[in-house]
């Protein structure tokens, strides 16, 4: 068919592009045989970065989402990818007024009272316009550059193609390179669709406080390749400090009237530690160029192209590994951990956990010692580390963990872009302070919870008439022993006992925790002793 001949023709030039940029830059196996090359001189992760970037589309995007992997890619190639350049010109004039008039089904004059026709920003993927609506508010309008999806999908199945062959070979070892691109493909189509990127806004504007400023969606005018939002005219983090510190006082209250440099810091870190622990959806890429400052200390979040999202459960673990870490509990703090990572056949757990518990003691002790040099409590430290223990060791992680914890680089890194010496790790320690709850709360929520109860009511009915009591919510616990010498009667005693006070334990707890005189709170632990002690010698 005329389609399937249209797409072989794009394999291949797009095949061919990719083979020229390998040979290129010596990608292939051996080139490192060849010193007098032109490539030569440079590393590989420097000649592996500029490949990608004279690819550009697919590639830049396969570049990003590889500098995500520390787990399986040595430190050095994912670091030379944070720093992939994306140098695309604009679209040729008319070109993205005829996109917007395609995808909106009318003449841009009719949807806008005005459209610059020149971009504010420009990428491989799309470029930004400013607007007014016919009521006069501005806008930004973000367009998907034409042909993007036929060029992608092209590259995948070269990719495709290319990981296969390497698979075959060895190349790749026992990574799963092809799982590796059904992943990226997944996670770039949904960046492809803007409509995913509105929804993801107005998510995250559903969980912000007043501190946090959100971009409006304008969806009558917006499709899968068009994306119209409130225009927000705020000073960027890539410029702030500069600005502050370029400009007289007065130039800089005329311009930002009433802002203070350590509110608006906190109210942005904040927000994103609010996204990441407690919403559990959260902006990927917090990145300098995405964050904008308001006179009144608001802090702006801009392109939500990339976002992460965790379950309940996999807030509480990492929730756990940083609270039992604070609390000087190494051992539960690597617990907590090892639950993100995946063993691998090349899983060494022995030296994984010997390694662990360094990195966990040195991040305590700076979490301990504020008069330490800033640059050694910087949280980046610390979670590289970790990452990098686990890729030693044969471990891998899940992709939602890996960009949860990219994102608390991102934060960490864009702060110390504006502030060197802000101090994340004591804001985290407030943040926690504020908004952990205490052991009353959780255990009344662990009580609550269904599936905690369901177990609840299994242990219930294994209890001497214990069926016909948790059928009737009649349960009542108690034991009735005959004088025995019996070892199995003994067992059997002392199992109801136990089983009573594990029934007891987390409602009491739960009961005294806030709505019982401190006396009786502080006693309760005492009285819980005292009937396990009793318990343990009806057992002999």
């Amino acid at each position: 068919m005329p389609q399937d001949f249209t797409d072989w023709r794009l394999d291949l030039r797009r095949g061919a592009l990719a083979a020229s940029k390998i040979f290129k830059y010596g990608l292939f196996p051996f080139a490192s045989a060849l010193p007098f090359a032109p490539w030569a001189r440079l590393r590989f992760a420097v000649r592996f970065r500029r490949s990608l970037e004279e690819l550009g589309l697919t590639y830049l995007k396969l570049g990003q989402f590889l500098a995500l992997r520390f787990d399986i890619l040595p430190a050095e190639v994912c670091l030379e990818l944070n720093h992939l350049f994306e140098s695309v010109p604009p679209m040729s004039d008319g070109a993205a007024e005829a996109i917007v008039a395609a995808e909106l089904g009318a003449p841009i004059a009719e949807c806008f009272a005005y459209f610059s026709a020149k971009p504010i920003a420009a990428a491989s993927v799309g470029q930004v316009h400013e607007a007014r609506l016919p009521d006069g508010r501005r806008v930004a309008v973000k367009i998907q550059r034409r042909g993007i999806m036929a060029t992608f999908r092209a590259d995948i199945r070269n990719l495709r193609k290319l990981t296969a062959l390497g698979q075959r070979i060895g190349v790749f070892g026992r990574l799963d390179a092809t799982g590796m691109i059904d992943q990226f493909e997944a996670w770039t189509l949904r960046e492809l669709d803007f409509r995913i990127e509105g929804k993801t806004a107005e998510r995250v504007r559903a969980h912000s406080g007043p501190a946090v400023v959100v971009p409006t969606i304008h969806w009558h005018l917006c499709s899968p390749r068009v994306l119209t939002m409130d225009f927000i005219d705020g000073v960027s983090a890539t410029h702030i400090r500069d600005f502050v510190d370029a400009n007289p006082p007065a130039v800089v209250r005329q311009r930002l009237p009433g802002f203070d440099f350590d509110t608006a810091l906190n109210n942005f870190t904040d927000a994103a530690l609010s996204q990441l622990f407690t919403d559990g959806f959260f902006h990927g890429d917090p990145h300098p160029g995405n964050i904008l400052f308001l006179p009144d200390n608001r802090v702006v979040f801009l392109d939500f192209g990339i976002f992460g999202a965790l379950s309940q459960d996999q807030r509480r673990i990492i929730a756990g590994q940083i609270e039992s870490l604070a609390l000087g509990n190494i051992g539960g703090s690597l617990r907590y951990y090892a639950q993100q990572v995946t063993a691998t056949d090349d899983t060494d757990f022995d030296r994984f956990r010997e390694d662990c518990r360094d990195v966990l003691n040195r991040w305590y002790a700076a979490l301990l010692d504020p008069t330490l040099p800033i640059e050694e409590r910087h949280l980046a430290r610390y979670t590289g580390e970790m990452i990098d223990v686990s890729r030693r060791n044969g471990l891998q992680y899940d992709l939602n963990y890996l960009l949860f914890w990219r994102a608390l680089n991102n934060l960490n890194g864009t702060l110390w872009h504006i502030s060197p010496n802000y101090d994340l790790l004591g804001r985290l320690r407030i943040f926690f302070e504020r908004t952990r709850p205490g052991p009353g709360r959780r255990v009344r929520a662990t009580v609550a919870d269904p599936a905690w109860r369901g177990s609840l009511t299994e242990l219930a009915r294994a209890l001497p008439g214990g069926a016909a009591g948790a059928a009737t919510g009649t349960l009542r616990v108690g034991a009735s022993f005959a004088p025995s010498r019996d070892g199995e009667a003994r067992r059997r005693r002392s199992a109801a006992v136990g089983a009573a006070l594990l029934l007891l334990l987390p409602l009491a707890i739960a009961a005294a925790s806030d709505r019982l005189p401190a006396s009786v709170r502080a006693g309760l632990p005492l009285a819980l002793g005292a009937a396990l002690l009793w318990s343990r010698r009806q057992a002999r």
